[in-house]
């Protein structure tokens, strides 16, 4: 697999402030992208986890710690998944 390296600069007071090391703000970095990603159906689990760096386990933890559901049908597409199994 390819892949692609991101930089960019941050102060070193914003990692002070954090009172993070620069390896944990670019753990929650990625976490919370993966998070934000994930919650918007921009990535599938299974993305958003290799994002986070979590394995699917994990990353179903982390959404359970920030309340963001699993599975997230609006009531229009329950309803449509729904009939698909009445047939």
């Amino acid at each position: 697999m390819r892949t692609a390296q991101i930089n960019f600069e941050i102060s070193e007071s914003l990692l002070h402030a954090l009172n993070e090391s620069r390896e944990e703000f670019i753990q929650h970095l990625r976490l919370f992208t993966a998070l934000q990603l994930f919650k918007n159906h921009k990535l599938s689990f299974g993305q958003a986890a290799e994002l986070a760096g979590m394995n699917r386990e994990r990353f179903l933890i982390e959404l359970d710690n920030y309340d963001i559901d699993f599975i997230d049908y609006d009531v229009s597409e329950l309803e449509e998944e729904l009939k698909r199994f009445r047939v």
